[in-house]
C-alpha cells in the first residue's frame, strides 16, 4: 500500500530546515516516504539517491549528513536510521504496515556508519537487498566534497581506495582539511600551494602539523606515480 505523507506550510521557514541546502530539503520530505509508520528506515544513500533524485547531480552522502548533522535523521544499529519528529507532524494511516525494523534502543551487531553497507533486511519499501560491504565510494564522496582542490578525480579516487581510510581516519581527514582551509598556505595565491587531493591521500597530509606544507609551488601531478 502506497504511502500518503503531509508536509504543513510552517515547514518551509523552520530554523532547521531553512539552514538546509535546497536539495537536502527535499531529500528530507523524501525519507518522510521511505520512513514506516514508526519513522524507521534501512539507511541506503546510494537508493535514496536513485529513486528521489535520479535526475539531479548531486553527492548524495553529503545530502544524508547534512540531515544527520542537524539531527533530523538519527542512524543507529546495524545500517538503521529513523526521522525523531515523524510522529509530531504525520497522521499515519491505521491500514498502513507494522514495522519489521528494530527499535532504536534494541541492541544490534555494531554501531551504524553513515551509508557504508547494504543490510540484509526488509528495507522500508517491503524489498529485499542483497548482502553489502564496506563502500569506499561514499566515504569519498564526503572527502571530495570537503577538499577545495577538486582536480584529477580518477587518481584521487584511486589514491582514497589505497589508504584503505576507515570511518575513524576520514573523520580526522575531514576536521584536517577543515583547519588547513584557513591556513596562510591554502589560501596564499587563490589555493596555489594546496596538494592535489590524490597527493594529499598519498602522503597522509593530514598527519603534518599545520602550516608544515612549506611554501614551494607544488608540480601538477595527478597522482599515478
Amino acid at each position: 500500500m502506497a504511502r500518503i505523507r503531509t508536509i504543513k506550510p510552517e515547514f518551509f521557514t523552520s530554523e532547521d530546515i531553512v539552514s538546509l541546502s535546497p536539495l537536502a530539503r527535499l531529500l528530507y520530505i523524501a525519507l518522510w516516504c521511505e520512513s514506516d509508520r514508526e519513522a524507521r528506515m534501512v539507511w541506503k544513500p546510494r537508493t535514496f539517491k536513485m529513486r528521489y533524485l535520479p535526475a539531479d547531480d548531486c553527492q548524495i552522502e553529503a545530502l544524508c549528513q547534512e540531515l544527520i548533522e542537524s539531527d533530523l535523521v538519527i542512524l543507529y544499529g546495524n545500517g538503521y536510521a529513523y526521522v525523531p519528529s515523524f510522529k509530531s507532524h504525520q497522521h499515519i494511516n491505521h491500514r498502513e504496515s507494522e514495522s519489521q525494523l528494530p527499535e532504536p534502543d534494541a541492541k544490534t551487531t555494531r554501531a551504524p556508519r553513515v551509508g557504508t553497507r547494504q543490510p540484509r533486511d526488509l528495507d522500508a519499501q517491503g524489498g529485499r537487498e542483497g548482502k553489502g560491504r564496506i563502500d569506499n565510494a561514499s566515504g569519498f564522496a564526503l572527502f571530495w566534497s570537503a577538499y577545495p582542490k577538486k582536480v584529477a578525480k580518477t587518481a584521487a579516487v584511486k589514491a582514497f581506495d589505497t589508504a584503505r581510510v576507515n570511518s575513524e581516519v576520514l573523520d580526522i581527514i575531514l576536521k584536517d582539511i577543515e583547519s588547513r582551509k584557513g591556513s596562510d598556505d591554502w589560501q596564499k595565491e587563490k589555493g596555489k600551494f594546496i596538494p592535489y587531493p590524490a597527493r594529499y591521500l598519498k602522503e597522509k597530509r593530514w598527519e603534518d602539523e599545520v602550516g608544515s606544507s612549506g611554501n614551494s609551488e607544488p608540480k601538477p601531478w595527478d597522482g599515478a606515480r
